[in-house]
């Protein structure tokens, strides 16, 4: 009975897609080509000629736990074990003896094939101008479809608040709320706020129409409020999030955040955009 349960418990894992799309890979092998990451563009070759004969990706290895005798268990687990030891081998013929890749490196790229993915993240100056790309203003409008439990407190409408406080920078030379009068500067905020709304393709959204467009202009004159001031705990809260990021990239483990992180510190949650 046990068993049963299990099956039902991981039955989605049946009928998961977990194959290694070649035209992903072909991608993949452009990005690293030229020299600019020799160890990878060594083995997606490889992993392209293994798939290519094979018509599957090389075999994990590695079984979950499951209710079964030892004597059944250990048998099972020896199966994956040979077949993946086996496609590991062969998987080594495609690199050839000088790809100076060490059978560890051809092992460890092997176990984590179906996570293969590729970051490619904004330049500053690409986070600063105008995005005009369709995936990314799509992606945008379906985070605004899905805000925070408090959707006035969704990181990405601080985000865009942020962006529309460096576009009044550079239109003045200043950070908005940094004057005596600070709410002086609440008005033209929110003209930035506007322009930049715009500029993202975001008006027709009713969760920043109710918010960031709305008529008491609550984000502009919190932002003025704060005139870019540094608040020692979010300080350290980031510099977490920051020294957390660099040991991914570091140790070339778990995946390093994609794009901006926006961390709100009223409502304790983040999001990366």
């Amino acid at each position: 009975e046990l068993n049963f349960q299990e099956a039902l418990q991981n039955a989605y894992l049946a009928y998961t897609d977990r194959e290694v799309d070649l035209d992903f890979v072909a991608s993949l092998k452009e990005q690293c080509d030229g020299g600019v990451a020799p160890k990878m563009y060594a083995m997606l070759c490889a992993l392209q000629a293994f798939m290519e004969k094979n018509n599957r990706a090389p075999l994990h290895g590695t079984i979950p736990d499951m209710t079964a005798s030892t004597n059944l268990y250990v048998k099972l687990q020896k199966l994956y074990h040979d077949q993946a030891l086996q496609d590991l081998q062969e998987f080594a013929t495609f690199l050839g003896r000088d790809s100076g890749i060490t059978q560890d490196e051809a092992q460890s790229f092997c176990r984590n094939v179906y996570s293969l993915d590729l970051l490619t993240t904004r330049t500053l100056e690409e986070e600063y101008n105008v995005i005009d790309d369709a995936e990314v203003l799509d992606e945008w409008n379906m985070i605004l479809m899905d805000p925070y439990e408090v959707p006035e407190q969704t990181p990405f409408l601080w985000y865009i608040a942020l962006k529309a406080a460096n576009v009044f920078c550079d239109k003045y030379n200043r950070y908005p709320g940094i004057i005596e009068n600070y709410l002086q500067d609440v008005e033209p905020l929110q003209e930035c706020i506007v322009k930049v709304v715009a500029d993202m393709k975001l008006e027709e959204s009713e969760l920043v129409q109710h918010t960031l467009l709305g008529a008491e202009k609550k984000y502009a004159t919190e932002m003025v409020r704060e005139a870019n001031a540094e608040v020692h705990n979010i300080a350290s809260v980031l510099g977490g999030v920051a020294s957390q990021e660099a040991v991914k990239i570091i140790t070339g483990q778990y995946v390093p955040l994609n794009n901006t992180y926006i961390y709100n510190g009223i409502a304790s949650t983040g999001g990366v955009y």
